[in-house]
Formats: C-alpha cells, sequence, structure tokens
C-alpha cells in the first residue's frame, strides 16, 4: 500500500478505510464514542503498516481553517510528518492545517495541463499542494493564498525543500479570499485560478470576477448532491462573468450522496 492514498488493507475489517499522511494514519471516526474502535483499528494499521508511526483519529473539522478534530489513539504522539506526491514532499501538521492526499492526482493533472508563462492564482493554496506541483511542473508565476498562517508556514517551507524541483515562482500571501480578490482587482488578471474550497465556495465566485479575462480557465471544486449535479453546476457557472463550462469531474467521493466535483470554467 502506497502512502499519501485512502488505504484499505485485506488484512483489516473490509470497513476500515483511512488517510495515510506521510507516516500518520488519520482514521475517520464519527464521535468521540467511536474512540474504543479507532484503538482497535490502529492496533491492526500499525501491525500491517510498518511505516506507520502515528495513528490518529479524526472527528470531523473545525474553525476557520478546516482543522481536523483529531484524537491520538497509538503509537507516537507527533502531528509533523512529510507527505510525498509524484515525488514532491510536503512538510503537513495534521493538527494545525486541512490536508487530503486523496488530492494529489488533482495537483498532479492541473500542473500538467497548465502551460509555461502563466500567472496562476491558487485562492485556498492550503500547504501548497497545487502550487507546489505547478511551478515544479512549469514555468509559472503562481500565487498561493491561504487564510490559515500555518498552511503558508509549511508551504513556505515546502517550497525550500523541493527548490531543486522548482523551475517556475511561487508567491504565498496570508489574507482571506475575498480580500486579497479586492487587493488584486487593480493589479493583475490571471490566465489561472484554482479555487479548492469545497464547502463554502460560492461565497467567493462574485469577487472572482474583478481578477478574470477573456481566456481565463478556473478550476472550481465544490461540495455537491450527486442528483442536484447539473443545476448546482448552472449555478456556480452563471456567476461567472462570460463563462463557459468545459468540463466536469468527480474528484473525491463524499458519501454516497455526495462527491467533491472540479468544474473547469473558461472566460470567453
Amino acid at each position: 500500500m502506497s502512502q499519501n492514498q485512502l488505504s484499505n488493507n485485506k488484512n483489516l475489517d473490509s470497513s476500515s478505510s483511512f488517510l495515510v499522511i506521510g507516516d500518520i494514519a488519520l482514521v475517520n471516526l464519527k464521535n468521540e464514542n467511536e474512540i474504543d474502535r479507532g484503538k482497535e483499528l490502529a492496533e491492526k494499521i500499525l501491525r500491517v503498516n510498518k511505516y506507520i508511526k502515528s495513528v490518529y483519529g479524526k472527528i470531523g473539522t473545525e474553525g476557520e481553517f478546516r482543522v481536523p478534530k483529531i484524537i491520538h489513539l497509538l503509537g507516537e504522539k507527533k502531528t509533523e510528518t512529510i507527505a510525498k506526491e509524484y515525488g514532491l514532499l510536503f512538510y503537513v501538521d495534521i493538527s494545525k492545517v486541512y490536508y487530503n492526499p486523496r488530492l494529489a492526482e488533482e495537483h498532479h493533472y492541473i500542473s500538467q495541463i497548465s502551460e509555461d508563462g502563466e500567472v496562476v492564482l491558487d485562492l485556498f493554496s492550503g500547504i501548497g499542494g497545487f502550487s507546489i506541483h505547478l511551478a515544479a511542473a512549469k514555468r509559472a508565476i503562481v500565487f498561493a493564498n491561504d487564510i490559515n498562517p500555518y498552511a503558508i508556514k509549511f508551504l513556505n517551507a515546502s517550497v525550500l525543500l523541493n527548490k531543486k524541483k522548482i523551475i517556475g515562482e511561487v508567491i504565498a500571501s496570508n489574507l482571506e479570499a475575498n480580500k486579497l480578490l479586492l487587493m488584486m482587482s487593480k493589479k493583475a488578471k490571471f490566465d489561472r485560478i484554482i479555487m479548492n474550497n469545497p464547502t463554502m465556495i460560492e461565497g467567493f465566485l462574485q469577487n472572482v470576477n474583478a481578477v478574470v479575462k477573456t481566456g481565463t480557465t478556473l478550476h472550481i471544486y465544490a461540495l455537491i448532491v450527486k442528483d442536484k449535479l447539473e443545476e448546482k453546476v448552472k449555478g456556480i457557472a452563471s456567476l461567472i462573468k462570460s463563462s463557459r463550462i468545459d468540463y466536469i469531474k468527480e474528484a473525491i467521493e463524499y458519501s454516497p450522496s455526495k462527491s467533491i466535483y472540479r468544474i473547469d470554467i473558461s472566460v470567453q
């Protein structure tokens, strides 16, 4: 089983799934009443995955920064680790930042379809998954922004960690997204904009119009009820001026009824 994937091991109960972030396993728990079940699962995880050093339970996310609410289950009591995606390294502290290793394929894909010379805005960058992938693949300028100061701290550290692979430039900022958009509206129009904030995305779509131009491509990640997909996507696109829906992809299944979709939109 590779690191940084949603893992289902044949030696574990078939219903058991967990995220692997570096050498830390993160088990989803419904609530604190499931801690005993979580500890049983943690024992199995450590027994069959020798590279995992720590196991934590995750009970949802909390606060403005979408940080996981975690409980130590077994193994070393450490929350910092280094995650690996397609040969790139990322500093992560699971107690301070939101990070989903299941987005590694998306990080890589966006970097591959981008072009040299682009000016890119990664509006909700987190620790820099999209930004660092893109700057390592293309000679682009990437403005990476996140409201969580710890995310920007780890992003900057990860830029240094990958400095031999990065051929573009990453410029980081720690601002509320709408404030950044208003600040940038008089200074820049972007070739590509990445908006990965699936549960709150609609609160930022109006202001993003201030930094687009003809030819801008937007990659918008949104949590959508599956049977409302068409209606929801049209609603999102309607908030972007002169927009055309180019592609819709299910990026992550969130639950049986909901998924996080990537909506690719171009400005005409």
